[in-house]
């Protein structure tokens, strides 16, 4: 297969990146600290790409459109929840736009982004998957502590947003599936300020994690909805 990994320099896409070359599968995987697109290894390539810069998703489609004839399956990984400028808000009065912006440009509209982008690619694949990284803080109805306003919108966001484009696809490429899936909570640098406070035992390895979403995705790679599926890294459905 030809993977493309979106956000796959640390963490969770790293992990999967690594895994799915392991197992001899072609992987691209892209950072905001790559440069264009080069082969890192035989199973490997390195590509720049910032969601939130259009034209900077637009120019790696026509790299790798270049290089590869399909792409089976795109996984993006990218996300924010916190930066060096702000903390996930506890109450109303701590929302800014800058925050609520930022967080919505990376968790939603940069992936839809990437697969207006990529469809060409993605639709002359055999088997094609769209997996984005989602998270059970999207849940409308599974919302019981409130609190981080603008990462429980955004991954609410990302969720309609491949649910409305999933049933488009239905109709205009009927093979193409999604996936929504839930990492839980994972050694990374977005869970990292928020550790000390998990129960023992919580925490899960990039590693753990990746080859729990690898499963999801093989599991569930030609699904009869024409809806996303919402799982967790166990297969378990998630309420929207």
């Amino acid at each position: 297969m030809n993977v493309l990994i979106i956000g796959g320099e640390k963490g969770i896409g790293a992990a999967t990146a690594n895994q799915l070359s392991k197992a001899g599968h072609q992987v691209i995987k892209t950072s905001r600290t790559y440069r264009d697109l080069t082969p890192n290894s035989d199973k490997t390539w390195h590509a720049y790409c910032d969601v939130a810069n259009v034209n900077s998703i637009n120019k790696l489609s026509e790299q790798i459109s270049q290089q590869f004839s399909h792409i089976d399956w795109l996984i993006n990984c990218a996300g924010i929840l916190h930066s060096d400028e702000f903390m996930p808000e506890k109450a109303l009065n701590q929302i800014n736009t800058n925050q609520l912006i930022n967080n919505f440009t990376t968790n939603a509209v940069g992936h839809l982004l990437v697969i207006k982008a990529f469809e060409n690619l993605i639709i002359k694949a055999e088997k094609p998957l769209v997996t984005s990284v989602s998270a059970r803080i999207g849940s409308i109805e599974d919302n019981q502590l409130g609190g981080w306003y603008a990462y429980r919108m955004s991954k609410a966001a990302l969720n309609m947003g491949m649910k409305t484009l999933a049933i488009e696809w239905h109709r205009k490429h009927p093979k193409v599936k999604f996936l929504l899936l839930h990492p839980g909570t994972t050694d990374t640098d977005l869970s990292a300020p928020f550790q000390r406070n998990l129960p023992s035992g919580q925490l899960q390895t990039a590693e753990t994690t990746a080859a729990m979403l690898i499963k999801q995705m093989q599991n569930n790679q030609q699904h009869d909805s024409k809806h996303p599926l919402f799982l967790d890294y166990k297969g378990r459905s998630i309420a929207w």
